[in-house]
C-alpha cells in the first residue's frame, strides 16, 4: 500500500504544473462567474463538471504511470519486451531502445572477435618466441654463441615483441598519429641498418635510391616497413632486396616469391600461406598489421610476385 502511496505521490509532483494550471483557470472561471452574478447551479455545473473531468482523467494518466513503472522495474535488459505505450514519445523510446539494442549486440561481437583474434595471437606469439630462444639455448649448451648468431635471434625476439604491442596499440581507438613532413628513405635505411647483420650472413644486396617526402606518423610507418623488410629479407636466399622511392615506395626482392592463390588473402588475420607454414617462423601478423597501419595513415599497399622470381611491394598515397 505504501508503495502506491508513494508512486501515486510521485505522479503528483510531476503533474504539479499542469494541477496547478487547472486549478488557476477553474479559480479565474469561478471569479468570472461570482462577479456575473450567476445563478448558484449554473455556477456549480461550470465549476465542478471540469473538475470532475480532470480528476478522471488525471486517475486514468495515474493508473498508467504506475502500470507502465511496474513494467520497467520488472523488465530485464537481457531480454527487453515491447514498450507498452502507443504514444509517438512512446514509440520514438521504442526505437532507441531497439537501436540500443543492436548496438550493444554490435559491440559485443567486435568485443568478442577482438577477444579470440587476441587469444588466437598470444598463442601463436608465444609459440613463436620460443623459436629464438630456443635457438639460444641451443647455441649455449653446444658453446656456439657468435655475436651475430646472437644478434639474428634477438632481433627477431624483438620483432615479435614489437609486432604484439603494436596490434594492441592498434585496437585502441584512441591511438593518437603525430603527422609531420619527413623522407621515407631515412627512416627506410635506418630499418636497413638494424637489418644488417641479417643482409651480411646471408650475403644479400641491398640498394635504396630516390626519396619520398610524405606528411604522415614517422613512428607508425616505420613499424609498417620494417615488417615489409623483414618479410623480404626472411623469403630471399640469393640475391638482393632493391628500394627505389619516386612519390611512393617499392620493395623488390629475389626470393621465393608466393603462389597466386596466396596473394588474395596475404592482409588476412593469421594467414601465412604456403610460405610460411614451409618456413614455420611465419606469425601471419606482420603483413595484417602492416595493412591496419596503413589504413590508419590513409596509404596503400600492394602486392605482387611471382614464384622463384621475387615479390614487389608498392606503398602509395590513397
Amino acid at each position: 500500500m505504501m508503495t502506491y502511496l508513494r508512486l501515486i505521490a510521485r505522479f503528483c509532483q510531476e503533474k504539479s504544473s499542469e494541477i496547478a494550471l487547472f486549478l488557476l483557470t477553474e479559480g479565474m472561471i469561478a471569479l468570472v462567474l461570482f462577479l456575473q452574478e450567476i445563478d448558484l447551479t449554473a455556477f456549480k455545473v461550470a465549476f465542478l463538471l471540469p473538475t470532475l473531468i480532470f480528476v478522471i482523467y488525471q486517475s486514468f494518466a495515474c493508473y498508467r504511470f504506475i502500470q507502465l513503472h511496474q513494467f520497467l522495474t520488472r523488465t530485464s535488459v537481457e531480454n527487453l519486451p515491447r514498450f507498452p505505450d502507443s504514444t509517438l514519445i512512446g514509440e520514438d523510446y521504442q526505437r532507441l531502445i531497439t537501436d540500443l539494442e543492436q548496438w550493444s549486440q554490435e559491440k559485443y561481437q567486435e568485443l568478442l572477435k577482438f577477444d579470440k583474434d587476441l587469444l588466437d595471437l598470444t598463442k601463436l606469439w608465444t609459440h613463436q618466441m620460443k623459436v629464438p630462444l630456443a635457438a639460444l639455448d641451443l647455441m649455449a649448451q653446444t658453446n656456439q654463441l657468435t655475436q651475430s648468431g646472437v644478434q639474428n635471434q634477438l632481433l627477431e625476439l624483438d620483432n615479435y615483441l614489437n609486432i604484439l604491442l603494436s596490434y594492441l596499440r592498434l585496437q585502441n581507438t584512441s591511438t593518437d598519429f603525430r603527422f609531420e613532413t619527413f623522407d621515407v628513405a631515412d627512416i627506410t635505411r635506418d630499418m636497413i641498418k638494424k637489418y644488417a647483420n641479417q643482409f651480411i650472413m646471408k650475403n644479400l644486396s641491398v640498394s635504396i635510391s630516390g626519396s619520398w617526402q610524405l606528411t604522415s606518423d614517422r613512428k607508425w610507418l616505420s613499424v609498417a616497413i620494417e615488417q615489409l623488410i623483414n618479410n623480404a629479407v626472411k623469403y630471399t636466399k640469393t640475391g638482393g632486396v632493391t628500394i627505389q622511392f619516386d612519390d611512393n615506395m617499392t620493395i623488390k626482392d629475389t626470393g621465393i616469391g608466393i603462389l597466386p592463390e596466396d596473394l588474395p588473402r596475404l592482409f588476412e588475420h593469421g594467414f601465412t600461406g604456403y610460405n610460411g607454414r614451409n618456413n614455420q617462423k611465419s606469425t601471419g601478423l606482420g603483413l595484417y598489421l602492416t595493412k591496419g597501419i596503413m589504413d590508419k595513415l590513409e596509404l596503400t599497399v600492394s602486392i605482387t610476385s611471382q614464384v622463384e622470381k621475387g615479390t614487389e611491394v608498392r606503398i602509395e598515397k590513397n
